[in-house]
């Protein structure tokens, strides 16, 4: 039983105790290699028509949003807005 991790252990170091073949100038690897050539990227971040759609949506509903923030927390038109210094009447069931 102990035989197999002996041999594991063995054959590991004997592949780390050999030389690795040597590299080439052709090698990417080595450090001799000729760089790559660089090629000028066309920008794949430009606005296509949908995303320049959902741009104008969403612009749209952000002044519309900032329309109705401007009356408070109210829903139906801001016609019907409450008064400020109206207070809620507050009715109890006790006596």
């Amino acid at each position: 039983m102990m035989r197999i991790p002996a041999l594991c252990a063995a054959v590991l170091l004997t592949g780390c105790a050999t030389t690795p073949p040597p590299l080439t100038p052709a090698s990417p690897a080595s450090p001799d290699a000729p760089e790559g050539a660089r090629t000028p990227r066309k920008t794949s971040l430009g606005a296509d028509a949908a995303t320049r759609k959902t741009a104008a949506l969403l612009s749209a509903a952000q002044k519309e949003q900032a329309h109705w923030d401007a009356y408070g927390p109210v829903s139906g038109n801001p016609d019907e807005e409450p008064k400020a210094d109206a207070k809620p009447e507050m009715k109890h069931d006790h006596p």
